[in-house]
């Protein structure tokens, strides 16, 4: 899932993009608009200017009383022409840009009328024509009527448009481009408190504080105060049911004593009636211990420390060797060195003394212990593999050694919660438990638990 800094810079990006795009779109319209208008002032000017320099000769024809000040109208295909009609469409005078040129014209304009439109000459160009109707005489009986225009193709306003295109949108991206990077910064600097959340959480999961510590900005107090309540609730009441499992198993055991005491000392009860108290309270003793085993069993913790896994290994195999001196073990162990593991140690030393302990018991001569970090379907967990060479578990028999007391030697010392409590404590992080045959032909037990 992205960060909210990356969701914020891509909803920014396309929000500018369109902002920028729609306002580039307009001020290129916008200059369009103002060129041709321009456009049109300019060649309004220049016909007032062919006006005021014509005059009518002897002949009737029309000529020019005083020289344009605009060069172009004297330069062959200079994009700039000027001209004088008759209502007939008869040119009478025609500027030297004309030579060669035809321009569609509309003559027989009515005195005053004018007319902007866009023609296409005969060179293939468009221009921009201003026509006007005019009367020329001395008097009114022998007035005339002519049609005065001025066209200028259209390359000039298109070389305008496209300058201003070139610079405009440039200038539009480097504008997006430092705003984009403002709002970077803005917003690094704006969820800078988040990131401090989120790192003081890490040294809480590191167990190096017991709850998140410092200031923070007003709007993440109300969230930093429940997280910090949350984390108080559950360790308070983790160690409210893991004492009152321990209070209760342990009030239970004086009775039992007693109880103990009581039959051994009683030589006057039957046989059968003894015998079956005795299994009792030998039951109830084993229930016993497997409550205050699991009472100390944590489970799995959203912020526990990380556990040095080769040290614990390394004190369960020294410890279970003092145990099975006589019987000669040989243990081998391959943990990467400086492996650690996020969990309650107390669980990982219940699960790998159980596992270890019965593969002690039950081999041969040979027991294996392999742990590393392994993923399963994308997620990382710890997997711990302990093998031996004894004779095994059949599938037949998994059932029963899972079961509190389930036992397949009776004549072995323990009361068969080893696996049981392996079994609870896996279901407690959500793990998983898998017996193989393993190379060395007894029993391979495999564990995973997911976390980092």
């Amino acid at each position: 899932m992205l960060s909210i800094n990356s969701r914020m810079l891509i909803a920014a990006t396309i929000i500018l993009a369109g902002f920028l795009g729609v306002t580039g779109i307009t001020l290129e319209n916008s200059f369009r608009v103002n060129a041709e208008a321009a456009m049109k002032e300019r060649l309004q000017l220049q016909l007032h200017t062919l006006i005021a320099s014509m005059d009518q000769d002897d002949d009737g024809g029309m000529t020019l009383a005083y020289p344009l000040y605009e060069a172009r109208f004297f330069t062959q295909d200079s994009g700039l022409y000027a001209e004088v009609l008759t209502n007939e469409g008869q040119p009478v005078w025609a500027s030297p840009s004309m030579a060669g040129v035809h321009i569609p014209l509309h003559s027989g304009l009515a005195r005053g009328e004018q007319r902007y439109e866009y023609l296409t000459i005969s060179t293939g160009e468009t221009v921009l024509a201003h026509s006007i109707g005019l009367t020329w005489g001395d008097n009114d009986s022998a007035r005339e009527a002519y049609t005065f225009v001025v066209a200028e193709t259209l390359q000039r306003l298109h070389d305008e448009i496209a300058a201003f295109r070139k610079n405009l949108w440039p200038s539009l991206g480097t504008v997006a481009i430092v705003l984009l990077v403002m709002l970077a910064v803005i917003l690094r600097w704006g969820l800078a408190p988040l990131r401090r959340v989120a790192n003081d959480l890490g040294e809480i999961e590191a167990g190096h504080h017991l709850e998140l510590k410092g200031e923070y900005p007003r709007e993440l107090r109300g969230l930093t105060d429940n997280l910090n309540a949350l984390i108080r609730s559950n360790r308070e009441h983790e160690e409210r049911y893991r004492a009152s499992l321990g209070d209760l198993a342990h009030s239970l055991k004086t009775p039992l004593a007693v109880l103990r005491g009581a039959v051994d000392a009683s030589s006057q009860a039957p046989d059968g009636i003894r015998s079956t108290v005795e299994d009792q309270i030998e039951r109830m003793d084993q229930i016993v211990g497997y409550q205050l085993q699991r009472a100390a069993a944590s489970g799995r913790k959203a912020l526990a420390a990380p556990v040095d896994v080769e040290q614990l290994v390394t004190r369960v195999v020294t410890a279970l060797k003092k145990v099975y001196a006589e019987k000669q073990v040989e243990i081998a162990v391959d943990v990467p060195p400086a492996l650690s593991f996020h969990c309650d140690e107390g669980d990982l030393m219940e699960l790998l003394g159980n596992l270890v302990d019965n593969a002690c018991k039950y081999c041969r001569r040979r027991v294996e212990i392999g742990i590393r970090l392994e993923a399963v379907q994308g997620q990382s967990g710890l997997l711990i593999e302990v093998c031996d060479d004894g004779p095994g578990i059949s599938e037949a028999h998994l059932p029963t050694v899972l079961e509190r007391g389930g036992r397949l030697d009776t004549q072995a010392n323990g009361h068969g919660l080893g696996l049981a409590m392996i079994s609870d404590i896996v279901a407690l992080y959500d793990g998983h438990l898998e017996f193989q045959r393993s190379r060395l032909g007894g029993a391979l037990v495999a564990i995973w638990l997911p976390g980092n």
